[in-house]
């Protein structure tokens, strides 16, 4: 069945992940204990497991990635007692003194992973706070970090220490509401009205594959839909929230979610 399933998919990143989740969601059936996969981004997954798969055809799963609004997310497949839901995942409280140095950004800690020979899958969310970031990372990969990981950029006093999820410090998502309207779904032109960029700009930043909706690659003229998740790198995130209608000069009148 998962050759079959599996055949038509050319893309290798998408044929991995469905390949894995088909064969873990055999073997937890059969030896009665839980897999996981990597994290990926949770949109992207929902995306894949739609359409290659069909979410009515799995059974056994959950999501999560150490919060409720993870970005990034293990796919769990559990048996059918298993109540607890445990997750390979911890969280790392990495606190860094930069002194008047600049704020460290989602690149500093990330990079230093990297740096570590870590692969980015076996990575979650990187939260930054005030004192540095909270790290969601595997489990296995948490004590490794803690001993390795001695610097953030060119910041070296730094101090590590695993912590539960109940200790997680989560800021809700600050977010601005965009009224608008737009000659057509198309997502340049979203992007266009969300920035404030033209939508040559747009479509030259999507070829380059700046933007991503719902964790996939896209082209210029694909048409969003309601609720859908659109990041442009270097400008931020939007959520088209809402579709209101059409205008007198046939336009749509929408309504966008900006992150800020």
């Amino acid at each position: 069945m998962i050759k079959r399933l599996t055949h038509e998919i050319s893309d290798p990143k998408e044929k991995a992940f469905v390949k894995s989740v088909l064969e873990y969601m055999h073997k937890s059936d059969i030896q009665n204990k839980p897999f996981f996969t990597d994290f990926y981004n949770a949109e992207w997954m929902h995306q894949m497991l739609q359409k290659h798969i069909g979410i009515n055809n799995l059974s056994g799963y959950r999501l999560f990635g150490g919060y409720e609004e993870a970005e990034r997310q293990m796919l769990g497949f559990f048996p059918t007692y298993e109540t607890d839901f445990l997750f390979p995942i911890a969280c790392l409280k990495v606190s860094v003194k930069t002194g008047i140095g600049r704020a460290l950004s989602h690149r500093d800690f990330l990079g230093a992973l990297l740096g570590l020979g870590i692969e980015r899958d076996t990575i979650g969310d990187i939260m930054l706070k005030p004192f540095g970031a909270y790290i969601l990372i595997k489990e296995t990969m948490a004590e490794y970090v803690s001993y390795m990981m001695t610097g953030i950029g060119r910041y070296h006093m730094i101090e590590i220490a695993a912590i539960d999820f109940s200790e997680l410090e989560i800021d809700k998502p600050q977010t601005k509401e965009i009224n608008t309207t737009v000659a057509s779904l198309r997502i340049d032109a979203i992007l266009s009205a969300a920035f404030g960029l033209s939508r040559g700009t747009c479509t030259k930043l999507i070829q380059n594959d700046k933007a991503k909706c719902n964790g996939t690659d896209i082209s210029a003229s694909h048409l969003l839909k309601q609720g859908d998740i659109v990041t442009l790198r270097g400008y931020g995130k939007i959520k088209l929230r809402q579709i209101n209608g059409i205008t007198k000069k046939e336009r749509l009148h929408i309504c966008i979610e900006k992150y800020i």
